[in-house]
């Protein structure tokens, strides 16, 4: 019996403590769905037999009517009594009646009115006691436990129709019709015990406070509250469409089969094998297929089969209009609607708050089915019976009503993942920031009239991000403002503001007796050179100010600095060696502002005969003149002042001109840089701030030279780049990179997590013996191992960050911190809606590569170590030492050592030796001292 029970749990995934509630569900719908299919086609027979086919269409209405009735008395119900309450007397009310109309029947009391009645009665049955077991279900499973278990759960209700249908056909010539209906009234009767069980042994065990959030009810109208939400209307709209397609492909199929088949004892042999088949088909799906498809695929594809399925099929129905095409519609409709479609339908529901479901659910299972079925009856009545149309119409009608479905489903889609999104917000109590563009232009202009210098400033440096031309205005009357920095930026802004001619306030300021502000106002002039007479630049270049001179000078080095052409128009380098000749005359003579301009200009204009006047002011005690020679150094863009600016990363005063400077050698430095950086001799500055070098580069190169950067080196600094990047994606917009490369680097970061999660766990189980139970662990190394497995468990969450800020910089950064931080709950609720919210986040692969780990990590936190062999592939420990040697992070390495040496192993010996070659010198050294204080007690002993 155990080995029986452990293929069980195997082949469906169902883990320990789930079984038996899982069984004793799967027995609860096996006995409902049994009865129905006990009561329904006996009933089905007496209806027909009493008033004929031709009376269906009107009994479609009647059910809408009673259907609506009925859920008003329900609604009144929920909100007085308790659910387990509800759900027991509705059994003990249908297994009243049952018997009931079984007794009558058997004593040949049946007329038109009863067989409207019995039909009715029936219909609101197989409504509403599936809809509260599903209810129920929603209650007893969190949506993780319901992905992995409704397929199998489900697949008892395909059993009990396969089962009812048989048991029917067996006893309905040997016993009576009345017989039958009391024997549907006793199974329902077994469910009660059922239902008391499982209350007991899952609901019962919850804490209060859980216990009262799942099973209560809202007060609100059930109508208010779907229309309140998005997700309710839609899964109604998903529902109420699907019941409608599902009556008109029922009608299609009885219609053309009745054609092709006039014989009725042939039809209905025809039938009950098909029906049949179809209930062992949808049986397999359940059983093998939907949980895979859920679990893999997730809901999306789960809904979408079964409309997508039936527009192939009707397609080539109005091509082929052959029987055994509507036997493939009705087999899709039929195999697919009760297996995985049913599956999909019942966890949308599950993210829904537990007292509005409870309230709604029901009613939408029961009303609005029951208003599609009345529809469906209408539609037939007064279009296809009134006006004699063929079947083709209705097959047209079926398409068109799959394109609303498939768009209802989309919609459903993203009301479901959007509310396990707005789970997470609530309950880990997130803020999101919300940015309106025009809010803070409005703030902008209220700071640009009465702020302060520096918050001024820093609205400024914002204005190429939220650029409109509202804000010109106030940007240009930041132009007489009081300090001249401001002046300054408010003047380089206009370009991103200004698209017409250009500002005459500009030039004015070109007479002000600030550098910042007149180089500032020399390069929007220059800008416009286009809009001026032809020597208007001459004038400047020419002026006897030497605050306009000397500017002019460095602003036509920048702008020509690809333009030969437009130098030799203006005589840059004529008027650059006159500058220098009178520099190395008399230097005294030259304002430093004018030695800095001039310095800039060298770089601009290139020419390796100027780069000694760069050279004598890279090592100037002023610095000011020191940076400007490391600005000038990076637009030479010259390889002789590489390492010296590479040296200059070392000086934390220099450090920021220094990475700008070297960033200015564009995309041909980043070879070099990553040459130098994989190198282990290479300096220590230039490992630590490359990164910040290529996201002042910021190109799309350089981006990509960084991602792949982050898959190496130590731990720390792979976590930081990944951090850095989300920065930059931040203030820049969106990484132009590729799908190929984000998933590369997901799955070495996965790979790198499994490795560590199983060290972990390896070390947690040696540290309580249980991996080697005949070793005798120290005070000592037990101490050294708890440090190696809190370094371990800092390591993964590291490894966790990586992965989500990857992920951050290929989807929505937002949405992926809100999942992100639901993984990091300490409430299960919450890391299961994550997992939901995830899936409809990122897209297949990823999830392939991420939901495994993650899955590992939610279920190891309620898991013994046990049990951990079953879900994580655990190393033994020389394994598990040799894998963390090879992770490039000292701490781990050093940790692994000192355990190493204090469990004097010898079989692990070894390891020391090979860790005395690593790279980094005191991992290395921290192996010879392990090694030699392992041998000394080797030689003692």
């Amino acid at each position: 019996m155990k080995w029986l029970s452990d293929r069980i749990r195997k082949i469906f995934d169902i883990r320990s403590g789930e079984l038996s509630i899982s069984l004793l569900m799967q027995l609860y719908i096996f006995l409902i769905i049994s009865a129905l299919l006990v009561v329904k086609p006996t009933v089905n027979a007496l209806f027909l037999s009493e008033l004929g086919a031709d009376a269906l269409a009107e009994a479609f209405v009647i059910i809408a009517i009673a259907a609506i009735a009925g859920s008003l008395l329900y609604n009144k119900s929920l909100e007085r009594f308790k659910l387990k309450f509800l759900i027991r007397y509705t059994l003990i009310v249908f297994t009243v009646i049952f018997v009931m109309m079984g007794v009558l029947v058997s004593l040949g009391y049946f007329n038109w009115f009863l067989a409207y009645t019995f039909y009715t009665i029936v219909a609101l049955f197989a409504l509403l006691a599936t809809s509260q077991f599903w209810v129920m279900a929603n209650v007893v499973f969190n949506v993780r436990e319901a992905k992995r278990l409704f397929g199998f759960i489900g697949a008892g209700g395909i059993a009990g129709g396969i089962f009812g249908g048989y048991l029917t056909s067996l006893l309905a010539e040997h016993t009576g019709n009345g017989f039958l209906l009391i024997l549907a009234g006793v199974m329902i009767m077994g469910c009660i015990f059922v239902m008391n069980s499982i209350w007991r042994s899952r609901v019962d065990k919850l804490s209060s406070f859980k216990r009262k959030e799942r099973a209560t009810v809202s007060s609100e109208n059930s109508v208010k509250l779907i229309f309140k939400s998005r997700h309710l209307t839609s899964l109604a709209a998903v529902i109420g469409i699907g019941v409608l397609v599902a009556k008109l492909v029922d009608y299609q199929f009885s219609y053309i089969s009745s054609k092709n088949i006039p014989d009725s004892q042939e039809l209905a042999s025809f039938f009950g094998f098909w029906f049949s088949t179809f209930n062992i088909v949808s049986l397999i799906i359940q059983l093998f297929i939907t949980r895979h498809i859920l679990a893999k695929r997730g809901v999306s594809t789960g809904l979408a089969a079964l409309p997508v399925g039936i527009v192939f099929c009707c397609i080539a129905l109005l091509f082929i209009p052959e029987l055994w095409i509507v036997i493939v519609l009705k087999g899709l409709d039929g195999s697919l609607k009760q297996s995985l479609h049913k599956s999909a339908v019942e966890l949308l529901a599950l993210p829904i708050p537990s007292d509005v479901k409870n309230k709604t659910k029901t009613f939408i299972d029961v009303v609005v089915d029951s208003i599609a079925t009345g529809l469906a009856g209408l539609i037939l009545i007064f279009i296809v019976r009134a006006f004699d149309l063929s079947p083709i119409f209705i097959t047209i009608l079926i398409l068109l009503l799959v394109v609303a479905w498939v768009a209802m489903i989309h919609q459903v889609r993203d009301a479901y993942f959007g509310t396990f999104k707005e789970q997470i917000i609530s309950k880990e109590h997130i803020k999101i920031e919300k940015r309106s563009n025009s809010l803070i232009r409005n703030n902008m202009r209220v700071i640009f009239e009465s702020g302060g210098t520096k918050d001024i400033l820093y609205m400024l440096d914002r204005v190429p991000e939220l650029a409109h031309r509202s804000l010109k205005a106030p940007i240009i009357k930041l132009l007489n403002h009081k300090d001249p920095k401001v002046k300054a930026e408010a003047i380089r802004q206009l370009k991103h503001v200004d698209r017409g001619q250009p500002i005459g306030e500009v030039q004015d300021l070109i007479h002000t007796h600030d550098d910042d502000v007149v180089l500032a106002a020399m390069q929007y002039l220059m800008a416009q050179d286009t809009k001026f007479p032809k020597q208007f630049f001459e004038n400047y270049l020419d002026h006897e100010s030497d605050y306009i001179s000397s500017a002019a000078l460095l602003c036509l080095a920048q702008e020509t600095e690809d333009n030969p052409k437009l130098a030799s128009k203006y005589n840059l380098d004529l008027r650059i060696n006159l500058f220098l000749d009178e520099l190395d005359r008399n230097e005294g003579n030259f304002r430093k502002q004018e030695i800095i301009e001039l310095v800039k200009a060298i770089g601009f204009a290139k020419g390796e005969n100027r780069h000694r006047f760069i050279l004598r002011y890279f090592n100037d005690p002023d610095p000011e003149l020191k940076t400007a020679a490391l600005v000038a150094a990076g637009n030479t863009s010259h390889e002789r002042f590489l390492p010296l600016l590479l040296d200059e990363l070392n000086e934390p005063r220099f450090r920021e001109s220094a990475i700008k400077a070297i960033a200015d050698y564009g995309n041909s430095i980043i070879a070099y840089l990553s040459k130098r950086y994989s190198d282990p001799m290479a300096p220590k500055s230039l490992k630590k701030y490359l990164p910040d070098i290529l996201l002042e580069l910021g190109t799309n190169k350089a981006i990509k030279a960084l991602l792949v950067i982050s898959q190496g080196g130590p731990l720390k600094y792979r976590t930081r780049m990944t951090d850095e990047l989300l920065k930059f994606k931040k203030e820049h917009g969106d990484l132009e990179i590729s799908q190929k490369i984000y998933f590369k680097l997901i799955r070495e970061e996965c790979d790198n997590y499994k490795q560590l999660q199983g060290c972990y766990y390896s070390q947690r189980i040696v540290e309580r013996s249980k991996l080697h139970p005949e070793r005798v662990i120290s005070i000592q190394e037990t101490g050294k191992r708890q440090e190696l497995i809190k370094a371990l468990n800092a390591a993964m969450e590291d490894n966790l960050k990586r992965i989500f800020n990857i992920l951050a910089l290929h989807f929505n950064s937002r949405d992926v911190f809100i999942a992100y931080r639901g993984l990091q709950s300490e409430k299960r609720e919450t890391r299961a809606a994550t997992m939901e919210f995830l899936e409809g986040l990122i897209t297949r692969n990823y999830k392939s590569q991420l939901f495994p780990i993650i899955e590992s990590g939610i279920s190891s936190q309620d898991a013994e170590l046990s049990e951990m062999h079953d879900r994580i592939q655990l190393p033994n420990e020389k394994q598990c030492y040799y894998e963390l040697l090879q992770i490039d992070d000292r701490k781990i390495n050093k940790l692994v050592i000192e355990v190493i040496a204090d469990s004097i192993n010898p079989d692990l010996i070894p390891l020391l030796v090979r860790a005395t070659t690593k790279k980094d010198p005191k991992v290395a050294a921290a192996a010879s001292e392990a090694y030699m204080k392992v041998r000394n007690i080797s030689k003692t002993a």
